[in-house]
């Protein structure tokens, strides 16, 4: 992209997979397509995501639904209510850690899926006994498998081959899936116990007209969540262990801040300020997604050229956060930028931002920040390749070259 800037200037056209695309780094225009009308925009490549996450997805929703579905949904991701997550998010990461610390070698990002997905099941999709977890999460690692980075790009990757396509394999996933979730809220709807789980919460949810949610779209809801949930924290947090091992001056002083923490409750975590850096930066030079894409419902004039209807563009996070003007060195890992100055939504943007900004960004975080500071207070580890790892493509995210390995040397 930063080649793309050089030759073609900014902003620049992109002849994607789901139709043209122009893309910008500049503040002022990210800023005019963040605080635009939201009638101004539709999804991108909505053809394409309809079928993989169902039509009730925030992803494939524009207008009055999109905005119905949001306050559906946004208050179920309550900072209130998100906190009391936050010791289940401690117990999955040390458990998850446990049961491999007998191998001595731990691949961080095989290690971070798991304590993702298992805080998706257990915080979302509402898993109570052992067995019932182990169902969810081998019902979502199928679906994570199978989901072939070509059918996120392509409609038309979208065929039936005798039941032995990609497509075929992802959607005897998805329905596997959906059948287990059928069970558990048919069981909750005969139980009058109180849950707080999001699940529960979706079942029990009304509109603003009184109306339920309907079942095929707590399937997308659950879709969505899984999916943008789950790869894209446990990737941060590989990264994040990745920087902090590379960097021993770093990681001394995330533990000082850690060890003089009076608990280690998610109260004191969440206010430890060096850690939210560390979360904040590893965003920051890793976003999971480059940028972040709307189609043009009605023309538009962006950077003095006029845009015709269909066209999509897209604020750049990469090139925003790599811009040396906003952050000196931009390569180099220094969490103590988000220290020593607060950034605009334009100027950081890990989430997205306007009408259609990340619905489960605080959720995120918070997630980030209760596993990567429970896991360094209690554990030390080193690296176990010294060669450096570099952002490679997965899907429609970026993610380490490698699993990033490491040795658990002991518990502190």
């Amino acid at each position: 992209m930063e080649k793309w800037v050089g030759r073609y200037g900014d902003p620049f056209l992109l002849h994607s997979l789901n139709g043209p695309v122009v893309v910008t780094a500049r503040e002022e225009l990210i800023r005019q397509v963040h605080g635009a009308d939201p009638a101004l925009f539709v999804p991108f490549a909505v053809q394409t995501m309809l079928p993989l996450m169902g039509p009730g997805s925030l992803f494939v929703l524009d207008g009055e639904e999109h905005r119905r579905e949001r306050r559906l949904i946004t208050p179920m991701f309550h900072g209130d209510r998100m906190r009391q997550y936050g010791s289940e998010m401690q117990r999955t990461a040390v458990d998850c850690l446990e049961s491999r610390r007998p191998r001595g070698t731990v691949v961080t990002l095989d290690l971070m899926t798991d304590i993702s997905l298992e805080t998706i099941v257990r915080t979302i999709f509402g898993g109570e006994d052992r067995d019932q977890v182990n169902q969810l999460m081998d019902a979502s690692k199928q679906i994570v498998a199978r989901s072939h980075p070509l059918i996120f790009f392509s409609r038309k990757t979208h065929v039936s081959v005798f039941g032995w396509s990609p497509w075929d394999r992802f959607v005897a996933a998805r329905e596997g899936l959906f059948r287990l979730l059928d069970r558990i809220i048919d069981q909750r709807a005969k139980s009058s116990a109180s849950r707080e789980d999001i699940l529960s919460m979706l079942c029990g949810a009304r509109y603003e007209d009184g109306s339920p949610i309907s079942r095929p779209h707590i399937h997308s809801e659950l879709m969505t969540f899984l999916f943008a949930g789950h790869e894209t924290t446990a990737l941060t947090l590989t990264w994040a262990i990745y920087h902090l091992h590379r960097s021993p001056e770093i990681l001394a002083r995330l533990r000082s801040e850690l060890d003089a923490l009076p608990e280690e409750s998610p109260a004191s975590l969440t206010a430890a300020p060096y850690l939210k850096a560390v979360v904040q930066e590893t965003l920051r030079i890793h976003p999971i997604v480059t940028e972040t894409l709307r189609k043009l419902a009605k023309p538009m004039s962006l950077g003095g050229y006029d845009l015709p209807a269909g066209m999509a563009i897209a604020p750049a996070t990469v090139l925003v956060h790599h811009n040396p003007k906003l952050y000196p060195d931009p390569e180099r890992f220094r969490p103590e930028r988000f220290l020593e100055r607060t950034y605009s939504p334009t100027e950081y943007l890990p989430f997205g931002g306007g009408h259609r900004r990340c619905i489960g960004a605080a959720f995120a975080s918070y997630e980030m920040t209760m596993v990567l500071g429970t896991l360094l207070r209690r554990y030390v580890f080193e690296l176990v390749d010294s060669e450096p790892v570099v952002p490679k493509r997965k899907n429609v995210t970026i993610g380490p070259s490698t699993g990033v390995p490491v040795r658990v040397l002991g518990v502190r």
